[in-house]
């Protein structure tokens, strides 16, 4: 993770602002030496708000939870299986 004090921050926010969107590393700024805040993309906030709202859904979590079991018991059916039956 990037950190930046405030100030420095200021400076550069347009900057900032452009390279959060070709990342996913976050900026952590920094004020007093004390970290206050963290700068990450638009990308990364709506991923983080999805992932936040899938988790808060308990039958949705036990679904993948039991998927994710299945995967690595090896029930599985391949993607030439499944277009060759559509």
């Amino acid at each position: 993770m990037n950190y930046m004090n405030l100030a420095e921050a200021k400076d550069k926010l347009s900057q900032l602002i452009k390279d959060s969107a070709e990342t996913t590393e976050p900026v952590t700024i920094t004020v007093h030496g004390r970290k206050e805040a963290v700068l990450i993309s638009l990308t990364e906030y709506e991923s983080l708000l999805e992932t936040i709202q899938i988790l808060k859904n308990q039958k949705l979590v036990k679904k993948i939870a039991g998927a994710l079991n299945e995967v690595k018991q090896g029930r599985v059916v391949s993607f030439k299986v499944i277009k060759k039956d559509a």
